[in-house]
């Protein structure tokens, strides 16, 4: 027996003892299992990506996100209307009277301006205050009317309106500690307790004007191991796991009591970062084009991720604005030996690949490379680095960091925040800052940044996609789907686009 069936048979003989039979917990309950705990269930405070699935349930935002297009919309939001303004730069809100707190106070454009106002104070240390930025001011016209001023049009401003709106009055009444301990939004789940490396546990409220749950309680379950999550789902004792590797899949598909489902419009880009200042070999086209067309795309997604994914060529995510499969290399060994002889690049110097364990199966892509770019002739030598220690070297374009780096993003929808964080000049994560076009492209990033008008600005993508889609930035790789599980007494689906376990309101007791 194989060593990994061993421990997941281990983990679910350990659960069905310690628990007892399956569904352990009252029928009412839904357990949704987080690999890592949060470290706030405060939105004024949001540190990371994985504090986001639980403040989100507890807070409607300005904007809520349709379930079918993934797209963000006023419907079912604390928004009445919205309108842009002639200017592009200020929008005006008008907030739903019958949204309230759940502590009953009603939900105001003062609490909106005080939320945003908490989350780009620099004492909070949030996540989003860098983002928030765009905004110059919001101006309070009454209890529910209140404009929106951005510095210049904001391409991305729906990003701006997915924060979660927390009462003013109740922080005021009880202070920053109390609040942090104990927060209050007027979302379809309102906070109960917390039992720190264990589970925080909200309740539905019955009052939400809009949102009707069909379950009382909500309770996340911090569970670090990979193999325990998927034993607790077997046994019951979870109903909702997120992502799911595809070599876990063949013992979940025997379970009649799991639900295995995917969702293919998931945030999802792998690829290789080529840092060409460091190493003037890599601003060669005919090296990099080489290792483009070197690399069988297909066969990672087929042997690493079991056929979950797909191949990629693009410097865009599936899953956003401006993808398009115009751009393809196809997988032709003979051509890239062809273009590597015609490159700068001498047999036998060696290539430097770096990878962390902070992107998923890292140490078999990077494997797969190796062998792929050794076949055609580079000589290819892979590096580990801890992951804080990758990140510091990439900022500071440190020649430690080696030649290329395997690198995977997660973002939504909008490509404006990627674009300025690693292709912008002076941008924290710009691997090459004398590309060519380079003056071009601030140009073209500046614009569609400022672009209000979708069409237009679909446009714009175009032409930075195209300057983009020489390879010498270093190959683009693959993108995968979304694998998620839950147990067969839930319904639930995957919110596309979105990057966590969101829309969990929506969840159904089917039986």
């Amino acid at each position: 027996m194989k060593k990994g069936t061993i421990l997941f048979l281990t983990a679910v003989m350990f659960y069905m003892i310690f628990t007892g039979s399956l569904l352990a917990y009252p029928k009412d309950e839904v357990r949704v299992a987080l690999a890592y705990e949060p470290q706030t269930v405060n939105i004024m405070e949001m540190k990371t990506g994985i504090d986001i699935p639980v403040v989100v349930v507890m807070h409607e935002a300005l904007m809520a996100v349709d379930p079918i297009s993934g797209e963000r919309v006023i419907k079912d939001s604390l928004s009445e209307s919205l309108e842009i303004r002639p200017d592009n730069k200020s929008i005006k809100i008008r907030l739903r009277k019958n949204a309230r707190f759940h502590t009953g106070d009603p939900v105001t454009a003062h609490d909106v301006k005080f939320t945003y106002e908490q989350i780009t104070d620099p004492k909070n240390a949030n996540m989003m205050a860098g983002v928030m930025d765009e905004i110059e001011e919001i101006e309070v016209l009454d209890d529910h009317n209140l404009i929106i001023h951005l510095y210049e049009p904001y391409a991305p401003w729906r990003e701006l309106f997915w924060i979660g709106i927390v009462s003013k009055k109740y922080y005021d009444k009880v202070g920053p500690e109390t609040f942090r301990k104990h927060p209050v939004g007027s979302g379809p789940f309102k906070f109960v307790k917390r039992k720190s490396g264990e589970y925080i546990e909200l309740e539905s409220w019955p009052q939400h004007p809009t949102y009707k749950v069909d379950y009382k309680t909500l309770r996340f379950m911090i569970v670090p191991d990979e193999v325990t999550r998927l034993a607790m789902l077997e046994t019951g004792d979870l109903d909702l796991v997120s992502d799911i590797l595809p070599h876990q899949l063949k013992r979940l598909e025997q379970n009649k009591n799991v639900v295995i489902k995917r969702e293919s419009r998931f945030p999802s880009l792998y690829g290789l970062a080529s840092k060409p200042d460091n190493f003037p070999v890599l601003k060669d086209g005919n090296v990099t084009l080489a290792m483009s067309h070197a690399i069988n795309r297909q066969e990672i997604v087929d042997r690493v991720f079991l056929g979950e994914g797909y191949p990629l060529y693009l410097y865009a995510s599936k899953s956003e604005l401006g993808f398009n499969t115009d751009t393809t290399y196809e997988y032709d060994p003979e051509k890239a030996r062809k273009l590597l002889k015609e490159s700068s690049y001498k047999p036998g110097d060696p290539i430097i690949l770096t990878y962390t364990t902070a992107v998923s199966n890292s140490r078999m892509i990077a494997a797969m490379v190796q062998r792929y770019l050794t076949t055609v002739g580079f000589t290819i030598k892979l590096q580990q680095l801890e992951a804080g220690v990758q990140a510091t070297y990439a900022r500071k374009l440190d020649p430690r960091e080696g030649h290329m780096t395997l690198y995977s993003w997660g973002g939504g929808m909008d490509p404006s925040i990627r674009l300025q964080m690693s292709i912008k000049s002076g941008s924290p994560y710009n691997s090459w800052r004398s590309r060519p076009h380079q003056k071009q492209l601030d140009i073209l990033i500046d614009a569609q940044a400022q672009e209000m008008n979708r069409d237009k600005r679909l446009v714009i993508l175009k032409k930075i996609h195209k300057l983009l889609g020489d390879p010498s930035g270093g190959p683009v790789l693959l993108g995968t789907n979304m694998i998620y599980a839950h147990s067969s007494r839930i319904d639930y689906l995957w919110q596309p686009h979105g990057a966590f376990p969101y829309g969990l309101h929506r969840i159904k007791i089917v039986k």
